[in-house]
């Protein structure tokens, strides 16, 4: 299969699960280019909103890295922490410098300023002049400071790195415990790390990174459990099989909207109805044969194959397209133009930069065996 020697570890259905999800993100950053009307309330309250529920697809992205990192911390146990570390750094943080270097060019040659015909959304990103700090905090992931202003996906590789850094330690909290453990430790973590983002009201700030280790632990534990959670959903019928997908979709969509019954500044704590439906979307993904094979397929393949790829660019791609065509409104006409172009680029990257640090990561831990099946081990994962 293409890529094999990129790609080997990884349970294949969790690579097109996780294209989809970075697929979702593409179209989510695009709707927000609308301002508010009947027509886009109608789009989120409909089930097209699952194109666009973005927030849960980046969910979907840490309860998988908190799986591949388990993973990945089994096989290179005997080589020690440097190597775990230096592996990570060189997956997530080598591509992502690639992609920042994209980012400050496109501010820097292409922007047009404030667009008041945007949204406040669109207006947070390529409109304030490059600092020299703000480039040194993006380089460095230190201190509180907002990713905004040069891409609205890099908020998520902050915590990615900080949580990778210390997820060593996370599996020895809740190593070889019982579901109990497990969920009342995944649950303390999105609690409490909700709790002290209030209280710091800043962004990207240390609560919030503590907040998404807890679904890495929920990732931790699908993958210890992996073949028990597998055999339980097969040995379900059909009409309950075909239920649980239902309503794992349908909370995966409205999920967000339980953000409304916590006071405001609590909001985060959506993630536990959405990582919910998330974990629940990952069983289905490695458990269900139908959707297995669907996963499988060769398109939904290479998407997962380029997700992170895709994830990194898609928001250059955008902020450059509407700036180089100087759009006068939001076009969902351009909507084509805009994925076709965002999957190329994601294409190019990934062949220039991406699979070149995935290979590089491997030198790290050079007498690990490339994984035969899917049911192996997820060694590399992206966000």
């Amino acid at each position: 299969m293409e890529d094999r020697e990129v790609r080997s570890g990884r349970s294949d259905e969790l690579n097109g699960l996780r294209g989809l999800a970075a697929l979702v993100v593409v179209f989510l950053h695009f709707s927000v280019l609308f301002p508010s009307s009947p027509w886009t309330f109608f789009w989120k309250a409909s089930p097209l909103s699952l194109l666009t529920s973005g927030h849960g697809s980046v969910i979907i992205f840490f309860l998988l890295s908190g799986f591949a990192l388990h993973r990945m911390s089994l096989k290179t146990a005997g080589f020690g922490y440097h190597a775990f570390a230096l592996r990570r750094i060189t997956r997530i943080y080598g591509p992502y410098l690639a992609a920042l270097a994209l980012a400050l060019a496109g501010n820097f040659w292409l922007s047009r300023g404030i667009r008041p015909e945007f949204t406040d959304w669109f207006n947070h990103t390529w409109t304030v002049p490059i600092s020299r700090r703000a480039v040194w905090q993006h380089i460095v992931f230190l201190g509180e400071y907002d990713t905004g202003p040069f891409s609205p996906a890099f908020w998520s590789l902050v915590h990615e790195m900080r949580i990778s850094l210390v997820f060593p330690l996370l599996v020895l909290i809740v190593k070889r415990r019982s579901a109990v453990w497990f969920s009342c430790a995944a649950l303390f973590l999105l609690v409490a790390g909700s709790l002290l983002k209030a209280e710091i009201s800043a962004p990207n700030n240390l609560g919030e990174s503590l907040h998404y280790a807890g679904l890495f632990v929920a990732g931790i534990y699908i993958s210890q459990h992996q073949r028990s959670l597998a055999n339980w959903f097969r040995s379900q019928g059909a009409t309950f099989q075909r239920l649980f997908l239902v309503s794992a979709l349908t909370l995966f969509c409205y999920g967000r909207f339980a953000s409304h019954l916590f006071p405001f500044g609590y909001g985060e704590l959506q993630d536990i109805p959405v990582g919910l439906s998330g974990a629940a979307l990952i069983v289905v993904a490695f458990a269900s044969q139908r959707y297995s094979a669907f996963l499988l397929s060769k398109p939904i393949d290479w998407l997962g194959t380029r997700s992170y790829s895709l994830y990194l660019v898609h928001g250059t791609v955008l902020f450059g397209l509407v700036n180089l065509l100087n759009m006068s409104r939001p076009n969902l006409l351009v909507l084509p133009l805009y994925v076709a172009l965002a999957l190329f680029s994601a294409h190019v990257f990934y062949m220039a930069i991406e699979r070149p640090m995935v290979l590089l990561s491997r030198k790290f831990t050079p007498n690990i065996r490339p994984a035969a099946t899917t049911s192996d081990a997820l060694s590399q994962v992206g966000i």
